[in-house]
């Protein structure tokens, strides 16, 4: 059930971004702007980018006995530094992209009982290490560790708040335990038992997306997750649509993926419309995979968006997510939350805050709900 004081002390802590809001906004000396990413060209045409983004903040949860709360990065954005360049090839335009993230206590890994920072850099923090072959008339190539066609098809959102929530609400709070009713820790976390199915990830693969037409194009790829030393094939189609009309703008996505290690299929699609004139938007996800038995889920976002101070607009959502079979078979995953973003365009910041509830059942305990208070900074760079 719903607990009123506990929603009610917890969202104290949300109660400091309007404060921050208006520090963040004070002008300074030299504070105009914030630090643009780093480009120069070359005189034979070729630029090179050097870009990146830091995302931290507080995350302080609620297991329905004990608060934890700590300094972490956040997940559902996570901090990374990325080069890229960029030059032609005749009719052809290439890009060349390295993009790692670090993440020493990530909002998906932090528990009860794991709080220390991992200040070792293991290779799976490479997100890219590609080279990408584009042409209007031909479409896209992509060679190399980078983003699977599935990848993203579960996440479409045009709300705005999509720094600190979207599909994959367990990435404010993944790693921690539900506790049993009354009792102690349970071996089921968060991230177990909410997924959004979103594909296959970044793996090293071969890519290829064909071009826009009228706003639909299509996807494929192949590949390996070489980087976790799994070498088993993984393939994915996927189908997306991005189009803009004078009153809307609207995205949406769907995706099969084949996963010959656990010999699953995965799918996943989302649609997201935003009403330009009003800044209200309405995003819809679904997913799911066939593992022996048959996990799913759907979420539902209303989000606003308006620029109230002349810093940047503020966006606003609340969402909900149901899941079945996800953890375990006869399993139910339910989660609500609100979302509070912040805009500050020429500092390239974004200050964001959430509240969400983690509510799991299965037919062999009782378990109690958690509760998650995260507010931070985006800074993009």
């Amino acid at each position: 059930m719903f607990d009123c004081k506990r929603f009610a002390s917890s969202i104290n802590l949300l109660a400091v971004l309007p404060l921050a809001t208006v520090v963040v906004s004070l002008p300074t000396p030299g504070s105009a702007e914030g630090l643009k990413p780093f480009e120069y060209v070359f005189a034979n045409g070729t630029k090179i980018k050097v870009s990146g983004q830091l995302n931290m903040g507080v995350l302080s949860y609620d297991d329905g006995a004990a608060t934890n709360t700590n300094f972490v990065d956040n997940d559902n954005s996570s901090s990374r530094a990325r080069v890229q360049l960029f030059s032609a090839l005749g009719a052809w335009n290439l890009e060349t992209i390295l993009e790692a993230e670090y993440q020493p206590l990530a909002s998906n890994t932090v528990s009860q009982v794991n709080t220390t920072p991992n200040w070792n850099f293991p290779k799976t923090n490479l997100r890219k290490a590609e080279i990408i072959l584009s042409n209007d008339m031909y479409g896209n190539f992509y060679f190399g560790q980078g983003s699977m066609a599935s990848d993203g098809t579960a996440e479409v959102d045009k709300s705005g708040t999509g720094v600190i929530a979207y599909a994959s609400v367990s990435d404010s709070a993944g790693g921690y335990f539900f506790r049993f009713s009354g009792g102690g820790l349970s071996t089921r976390t968060v991230g177990s038992a909410f997924s959004d199915f979103d594909g296959l990830s970044r793996k090293a693969r071969v890519r290829y997306d064909t071009p826009d037409y009228n706003g639909f194009g299509l996807r494929a790829s192949w590949g390996q997750d070489v980087l976790a030393e799994r070498n088993n094939p993984l393939y994915d189609i996927a189908a997306v649509y991005n189009g803009e009309t004078e009153a809307f703008s609207i995205g949406a996505a769907a995706a099969i993926a084949r996963n010959t290690r656990s010999d699953t299929n995965i799918f996943s699609a989302s649609v997201s419309g935003l009403h330009k004139q009003s800044g209200v938007s309405l995003t819809l996800a679904t997913g799911g995979q066939s593992d022996g038995g048959m996990g799913y889920y759907g979420y539902a976002k209303l989000g606003y968006e308006h620029k109230f101070f002349p810093v940047g607009t503020t966006a606003a959502s609340i969402d909900v997510y149901v899941g079945n079979d996800i953890a375990t078979t006869s399993s139910n995953s339910n989660s609500v939350g609100l979302a509070l973003v912040q805009n500050f365009d020429d500092q390239n910041i974004k200050l964001w805050g959430t509240w969400r509830t983690y509510r799991y059942d299965d037919n062999t305990a009782s378990y109690e709900n958690g509760q998650a208070v995260f507010g931070g900074v985006l800074f993009k760079f």
